[in-house]
């Protein structure tokens, strides 16, 4: 580490992170912020092409399927035999898929949304935790939704509100390793996931407090604080990278509220 660093409380430089879930959207932008600021970088993946996506970035690539217990066990042991160690382990997988209301359900999609977003992640940290350092940084990719419901999405809510939960006890189980456990809670961001799956993504830009469809390249800097010594004093931490989608109604969301509401109908 060069003094330059160690004056630098916000430096990731050389930093050993795996990321996984870090072939596409904020995962793989999160990878590109930190290999250009000198961290070490292995992301993992299910697809064929993570490969070339990491290798483009000079990140490491080890495929894994988080949904498989046997391909997570396989996938850190083959990062572990080159990382004699990690710092920073950012649990970034997940799926946001639409399973319909509970008259009419998608149990497998319901149940694939759960074994992903929450145990996915469950069997991933139980593999790398070992792993980490003392002084090291556990980030959770966790969202808004977790404390705010919406018809034919419970399945997501309710694995983000697990995550939650999950990120405070694990901030409390490796607290005396000197290991933090933070999550991150992004809103709306450019993403494939969200392509794939949301109709109303204007409708929830209008939600947020400043308007904002946030790239997923911006969310890289609020990782790197979570991954830095300057975030040392935090864990169990839900972080709020949401342009405030969760903390009340913007004036754009009143303002749809208010056209929707003919005034001769009110009561009283």
């Amino acid at each position: 580490m060069s003094d330059s660093d160690a004056v630098d409380p916000f430096s990731v430089n050389g930093l050993n992170t795996v990321i996984v879930g870090g072939t596409a959207g904020i995962g793989l932008a999160v990878a590109a912020r930190l290999v250009s600021c000198g961290a070490t970088v292995t992301v993992t993946g299910r697809r064929a092409e993570g490969e070339s996506l990491a290798a483009s970035i000079g990140a490491r690539f080890v495929r894994m399927d988080i949904a498989d217990r046997g391909s997570v066990a396989e996938g850190f042991a083959s990062i572990l035999s080159d990382t004699p160690h990690i710092d920073c382990l950012i649990l970034n997988a997940g799926v946001d898929m639409f399973h319909g209301e509970i008259d009419d359900l998608d149990l497998d999609t319901f149940e694939r949304v759960f074994d992903i977003n929450t145990l996915g992640l469950v069997r991933s940290l139980a593999h790398g935790v070992n792993a980490m350092s003392a002084g090291g940084s556990i980030i959770v990719t966790s969202s808004p939704a977790g404390s705010i419901a919406a018809p034919g999405m419970a399945a997501y809510s309710a694995s983000k509100a697990a995550l939650d939960m999950l990120v405070r006890s694990w901030a409390l189980e490796l607290g005396p390793k000197q290991i933090r456990v933070n999550s991150v809670l992004p809103g709306i961001v450019e993403s494939e996931m969200d392509a794939a799956s949301t109709a109303e993504l204007e409708v929830i830009r209008r939600m947020t407090a400043n308007g904002v469809y946030r790239r997923a390249e911006e969310m890289g800097p609020v990782f790197q604080f979570l991954a830095s010594p300057a975030s040392a004093p935090l864990t169990g931490s839900m972080v709020g990278a949401h342009d405030g989608i969760s903390i009340g109604y913007s004036h754009e969301a009143m303002g749809l509220i208010a056209s929707g509401v003919d005034e001769g109908d009110t009561d009283g």
